[in-house]
């Protein structure tokens, strides 16, 4: 499993979630409880098309299936942070996973559950 959670110490956060290979299968309850969520560092430089990180409000998650609660789009050969404000609420858990298509749930668009060519980092920075 390439998911690394750690806990810090930060006034805005206190985990700092790494998954190196964030893909189509999901990684349920990533932060291990409710909390909320501050940054995304989506790392998608090692790929040449687009990638989708999803996270759901859930404590598990399966692509194509699972609704996601957020999408954040990582153009092509890019690394990139999104940063959240006074952050976004989550419970019971945060499940997370990447794919090539920006559609939610399509029963024809095999991308929704579509892994992207090449690893992809994301790093979450929550309580």
């Amino acid at each position: 499993m390439g998911v690394t959670l750690s806990t810090i110490a930060d006034p805005l956060g206190t985990k700092l979630v790494i998954d190196t290979d964030a893909d189509s299968t999901a990684e349920g309850n990533v932060t291990g409880a409710a909390g909320s969520f501050y940054a995304v560092e989506i790392d998608n430089t090692a790929n040449q098309a687009a990638t989708y990180v999803k996270f759901a409000d859930a404590t598990s998650a399966t692509p194509g299936t699972t609704n996601p609660s957020w999408q954040f789009y990582a153009p092509a050969s890019t690394k990139l942070t999104y940063v959240l404000g006074t952050g976004i609420a989550f419970t019971p858990g945060l499940s997370v996973w990447a794919v090539t298509s920006p559609a939610a749930l399509t029963a024809s668009s095999a991308a929704s559950a579509t892994s992207p060519t090449s690893d992809v980092s994301v790093k979450v920075l929550s309580t």
